[in-house]
């Protein structure tokens, strides 16, 4: 390892007081160091950067011509859906869910959560959040044409992504994923959260460490490819890090969060890269100039956007200078 590539870089954090727990940097396929600032022992939830993985069984699914990206999410899962789909629902494909531009106003999950909230009913008697999902979904009205490419961040997407591949397959997608991804990256059996029928919730859920995160970002860098194997199929995973829609309809706002959205990853202002995200500051950045791979593991709420910017600031340029 190169100790002392991340002085600058733990130092910023500490004198900023950003609540970060660890820092794993990787490059040419190596770990270069790592920081641990008092990270929690064992795997943590990663909230959002969940649904990256969920984008790599989807990339792995069509691999194997279980799907296609323009299938209809209709005929995928018709003898499950509620009787009252909104208009234009039968128009939504699976590119529409990975690219979160179905045409909601909202995300349907957030807003039945928040209506259960309300009511005092938070979590749903003998059930789990997620269970809401999933006619949330079908029956929230479509107020944007999902041709348009109008992003809204949409955790019942992504939940319904998990769904197609249960459909498909007829197991969990973290199951699913077991002997494809995680065995081949030495996850040994991670917990992924479920609703009450066993379907992986895919939006939130999954479980694991900062350097295991930092795997699945080498995975993507590397094109979908580990150890000489492939594991998801080249073009998608190339299709995976690039700008699909964009997402700064409410104004450009921060440039870390409106310069584009992939197949469930972020694009940063750092020309080419590419990040999985997760509430409370959860980072896995790809820096394909740089051959490179920036994990973060984190509980900042508040200034997360400021983590991303000591990373440009005090990893990038010793990475630039390494060559």
């Amino acid at each position: 390892m190169e100790r002392g590539l991340l002085k600058d870089f733990t130092e910023r954090i500490e004198r900023e007081k950003l609540n970060v727990f660890g820092v794993v940097v990787r490059q040419h396929n190596e770990i270069l160091d790592t920081h641990d600032f008092g990270e929690p022992k064992g795997r943590i939830q990663l909230f959002s950067a969940s649904k990256t993985w969920t984008s790599m069984a989807i990339g792995i699914a069509e691999g194997e011509g279980l799907l296609k990206l323009d299938d209809k999410v209709a005929d995928i899962l018709r003898d499950e859906l509620p009787e009252n789909c909104a208009e234009g629902f039968e128009r939504l494909t699976v590119w529409h869910l990975l690219t979160m531009s179905t045409g909601h106003e909202t995300c349907p999950a957030m807003r039945v959560m928040q209506k259960f909230r309300e009511q005092g009913t938070f979590p749903p008697e003998n059930g789990v959040p997620a269970d809401t999902w999933f006619d949330a979904f079908c029956t929230d009205p479509l107020v944007y044409d999902p041709d348009d490419g109008h992003f809204v961040y949409n955790n019942a997407a992504t939940y319904m992504l998990s769904c197609i591949i249960t459909k498909l397959t007829g197991e969990p997608l973290r199951d699913y994923l077991m002997p494809r991804v995680f065995t081949p990256l030495g996850i040994e059996d991670p917990h992924w959260d479920s609703d009450s029928k066993g379907r992986s919730v895919g939006a939130i859920g999954l479980y694991l460490n900062t350097e295991e995160l930092s795997r699945g970002g080498q995975l993507l860098l590397d094109h979908g490819k580990w150890e000489g194997k492939q594991l998801i199929p080249e073009a998608y995973a190339i299709a995976m890090g690039k700008k699909q829609v964009r997402n700064d309809f409410d104004g450009p706002g921060d440039p870390e969060g409106s310069s584009g959205y992939g197949y469930q990853l972020w694009m940063c202002s750092y020309p080419g890269a590419y990040r999985m995200d997760g509430m409370g500051s959860k980072y896995c950045i790809q820096l394909p100039d740089l051959d490179a791979v920036v994990c973060i593991t984190s509980h900042e709420m508040e200034r997360g956007f400021d983590i991303l910017r000591a990373v440009w600031d005090e990893i990038v340029p010793k990475l630039q200078a390494r060559g």
